[in-house]
């Protein structure tokens, strides 16, 4: 800061990229900054030298990924499932459902019942960049949508993986940490809108509206393949 203005700057500690958005509540204008991982960025200069009043003139908004949508990525990646070897679990929700798997966010998850504290395997290589594991808390509502425990997964070729509603503390991995495919990195459990304990897990690209769930390739099948009442095998 000098003497006449103040440096806004951002620093990115996750190992993917992410985008900052800056509304200007005064103009309505909105500005939009890319960073790479690990990256600190000087974002604004301003002649207010007061932190409250640059808090109400302008608001931030920190996304996961580019601010533009990537066009290309592994489309014939396989990955594997997310459980132990010799393991086999009922798919209890596949893609395109009219109960959760719908929308942009959720059209191409993957429900597998799992009991309370079975183990959850990364399904690719990564870099863990968010970890939720605080909540006891799990219900049929909407009131406990945000109650989810969850890990996030960023991968080499900009998509991420999600692994979802696992137990309190559930998580053996923490953000910066590098995994490999296969490799356990936490316990399933029945945490935010949960009918039943179950794994809730999807592949995902970051779009300007949020993240975007993907069909994939798992365990050398195509996701959609994956329907309501078989079973998965990890052999």
């Amino acid at each position: 800061m000098s003497k006449d203005t103040t440096t806004v700057v951002i620093s990115n500690y996750l190992a993917c990229p992410t985008h900052v958005k800056i509304l200007n509540t005064t103009t309505k204008k909105i500005q939009t900054i890319d960073l790479k991982g690990y990256e600190e960025k000087d974002i604004l200069r301003l002649s207010e030298k007061d932190t409250l009043a640059i808090l109400k003139n302008y608001k931030f908004k920190l996304r996961y990924g580019n601010s533009f949508p990537i066009k290309k990525y592994d489309t014939l990646y396989n990955y594997a499932l997310p459980f132990l070897k010799g393991k086999r679990y009922k798919i209890i929700q596949g893609h395109n459902t009219n109960f959760t798997h719908k929308g942009l966010f959720s059209k191409y998850a993957i429900d597998f019942r799992m009991n309370v504290g079975q183990t959850i395997c990364a399904m690719r290589d990564g870099v863990v960049i968010s970890v939720k594991e605080d909540s006891n808390r799990g219900g049929k509502g909407k009131k406990y949508y945000n109650d989810a425990n969850y890990i996030v997964i960023y991968h080499k070729d900009g998509l991420f993986t999600q692994y979802v509603h696992l137990k309190k503390d559930g998580a053996i991995v923490k953000r910066g940490d590098s995994v490999k495919k296969q490799q356990p990195i936490g316990y399933s459990g029945n945490t935010g809108m949960s009918t039943e304990p179950h794994l809730h897990f999807g592949v995902y690209k970051m779009t300007p509206k949020g993240f975007a769930s993907l069909p994939y390739l798992l365990d050398s099948i195509p996701s959609g393949k994956y329907i309501k009442g078989k079973h998965a095998y990890n052999n």
